[in-house]
């Protein structure tokens, strides 16, 4: 199935132009799918492993019928931790992309973030922006605080690979302890915690073996088909 796209330029308030992206079916569209990306891409052409796996996200959401929303986000410093300034800016680019695209809106509105690019949905769902979607997709984000989502937001995934381990420092104040390391199943029921909302939500968590962070390829073994499986939750509420 042909992918349709038409791309234009928006610009930030500090006059920072970057550019918009409506993926679709030639047909109607069935639902809408705004996906915002991880901290590795930052421009709709990049050519990294993450940009790879989000066209063929793409790709597989329109052959369903769903329209998807995307947009470059700002550059951020390589290997450096995400800042609130981060979320924020990407939550921007995010909240005016739904704002430019309501005249075509379909329902179901179902947003997917991965890692840092679900940092950034869910301060758009905790500042009630949009009021209502059908359901979330968070990929490899870890939530450490209590988040109150304003939105109302009937069910949210958590999907993590099985290799997506997390590190924190033991102890602050001696440098030879190691990390404490604490693997998926550890910590995706512990961000799940952290999910509270004006309404009930269905919390799942869901772990992809054979994938690390952003459901790269990782370890050895078989691999499943993480781009599938994204699709199909993106597409549960047809």
């Amino acid at each position: 199935m042909n992918v349709h796209q038409r791309t234009q330029w928006r610009g930030d308030p500090d006059g920072t132009r970057y550019r918009t992206r409506r993926s679709f079916p030639a047909g109607p569209a069935n639902a809408t799918v705004l996906l915002a990306g991880p901290g590795s891409v930052s421009v709709l052409d990049g050519e990294g492993r993450d940009d790879r796996l989000l066209g063929e996200l793409t790709g597989q959401l329109v052959a369903r019928g769903a329209q998807v929303l995307t947009c470059d986000m700002p550059v951020r410093e390589p290997n450096s931790p995400s800042t609130e300034a981060d979320q924020l800016a990407r939550a921007g680019r995010l909240s005016h992309l739904l704002d430019a695209h309501q005249h075509v809106l379909v329902r179901p509105l179902v947003l997917v973030g991965f890692s840092l690019g679900g940092l950034a949905l869910l301060h758009l769902l905790r500042s009630g922006r949009p009021a209502r979607t059908d359901t979330v997709v968070l990929v490899g984000t870890v939530i450490e605080e209590d988040a109150f989502l304003t939105s109302r937001v009937p069910s949210l995934d958590l999907v993590y690979g099985g290799f997506d381990l997390v590190g924190y420092v033991a102890d602050a104040d001696d440098e030879t302890l190691p990390p404490a390391v604490f693997a998926p199943d550890m910590y995706g029921q512990w961000s799940a915690r952290h999910l509270v909302g004006r309404n009930s939500i269905e919390v799942r968590v869901r772990l992809l073996e054979g994938f690390g962070h952003t459901l790269q390829p990782c370890g050895k073994g078989p691999h499943g088909d993480a781009v599938s499986a994204l699709t199909s939750l993106a597409s549960s509420t047809k």
